[in-house]
């Protein structure tokens, strides 16, 4: 008999994800489309990854990889304190969940990838060609 997949697999996207996106727009004004524009690509890029979500492994694959590659990406295009805020929430939001407070392995995962979120710096190419433009 086949295990039902890990909670985490459908509620990175359900509750992590959505939840930390609301609350970051929720202070945005009409004059910041272009800086809203460019979080919903960011959030589409995390939404979309859950189609590739199998397993808990899958979930722990993307957060260990692609997620800090957007991270990375992200920061080096827009505001680093925005997209910082936006990505540990997202962490954070996940640690709320029932499921993973009782996983200390998921837990210790999603603090090793906050840690290498805090040693990630822009790209400095990309980051002055952000400022030239502001």
């Amino acid at each position: 008999m086949q295990q039902p997949p890990h909670p985490l697999t459908y509620k990175f996207v359900r509750y992590c994800v959505n939840k930390a996106y609301s609350r970051l727009i929720a202070g945005f004004k009409e004059n910041d489309a272009n800086v809203l524009y460019s979080i919903e690509t960011i959030i589409n890029e995390l939404r979309n990854a859950e189609n590739g979500f199998k397993s808990l492994k899958d979930v722990v694959n993307f957060l260990t990889g692609d997620f800090l590659m957007e991270y990375k990406r992200a920061i080096s295009t827009l505001r680093s304190d925005l997209v910082t805020q936006l990505f540990r929430d997202i962490l954070t939001n996940c640690m709320e969940l029932d499921e993973v407070k009782g996983d200390d392995e998921v837990k210790g995962v999603l603090r090793s990838v906050m840690d290498k979120m805090a040693s990630i710096k822009p790209e400095e190419k990309l980051a002055e060609e952000v400022n030239a433009a502001s």
